[in-house]
């Protein structure tokens, strides 16, 4: 099966922090580009959170801004969505129908120690400036996978992308395409898990680079750095485990035992040559 994905990319200044991002500036960017996206799309994937909500996004104005732009393109949208819950916040991938309804949602696993939450804060902020993460973000559960009206989907968000588990989790639980919404790339850092996942991986930044990687890990379609883009490709829905699906990190961890127990029989045997060598130096002398 095949599927018409688009990667919208905002674009704008690159190098700015979070805390100093003008959230309606970004969304409206958002929903600029989107205009771009061709007729007889099926999926449209916006980056991490170009969406910043004080309280819950249901209900919010930005939710009604999105579901307007999913209704426009009759598309099924992953939107990137920062959601204020007091003084903590999530970092989720949220689905949107054709219709603006939300149908499922995905809610970021590993965050970024030090850019979405301040490990040891209580300690940390007596001796360092941590107003630049100045609240933690609450961790998700369970596979990174997404239901959507154009099919099962596995997803990493943005620094998810490094940890091999995280889009071996969506793979397993049926995901037939990799998703990965960012908002610090710039590079294509989906390479791996596409060769390991043998999915197609599509990628949305806000700045670049948004990206289609084929299941042999080329890139097959990329934006610009900084500059409103709107990337479109027709991809390869697959089904099947990967040999790396289905060995996991066992082979890694085989092989860094075998090294530690060459190491420690090494020194041992060293050691065993060294002792029975004392005696014939002290005759020696």
């Amino acid at each position: 099966a095949e599927l018409a994905v688009a990667a919208v990319q905002g674009g704008g200044p690159r190098g700015i922090r979070a805390v100093d991002a003008d959230e309606r500036l970004v969304l409206d960017r958002h929903v600029e580009a989107s205009a771009d996206v061709p007729a007889g799309t099926d999926l449209v994937l916006w980056p991490e959170d170009v969406v910043g909500t004080a309280g819950p996004f249901a209900g919010s104005a930005a939710e009604a801004a999105v579901q307007e732009v999913a209704r426009r393109l009759g598309a099924t949208l992953v939107v990137g969505v920062v959601e204020g819950a007091g003084d903590r916040f999530r970092n989720a991938a949220v689905v949107l129908d054709g219709e603006g309804r939300p149908v499922d949602r995905f809610d970021k696993v590993h965050r970024v120690p030090f850019g979405e939450y301040i490990p040891f804060r209580s300690l940390l902020e007596r001796v360092a400036d941590v107003s630049a993460v100045p609240r933690d973000a609450e961790a998700g559960r369970g596979p990174g996978v997404l239901d959507t009206p154009a099919g099962r989907m596995a997803v990493t968000i943005s620094y998810e992308v490094f940890f091999a588990h995280r889009a071996r989790s969506g793979v397993e639980a049926g995901g037939r395409l990799l998703l990965v919404p960012t908002n610090a790339s710039s590079y294509t850092t989906e390479q791996v898990p596409a060769q390991e996942a043998g999915r197609w991986v599509v990628q949305a930044a806000p700045t670049g680079y948004s990206v289609v990687v084929d299941q042999r890990g080329r890139v097959v379609a990329q934006g610009p750095l900084g500059d409103r883009a709107v990337v479109t490709e027709i991809v390869e829905l697959r089904a099947g485990r990967t040999l790396a699906m289905r060995l996991g990190d066992r082979p890694g961890v085989a092989a860094a035992a075998m090294v530690i127990a060459f190491g420690w029989w090494r020194s041992r045997k060293l050691s065993e040559l060294d002792s029975g060598m004392l005696p014939s130096l002290r005759r020696l002398r």
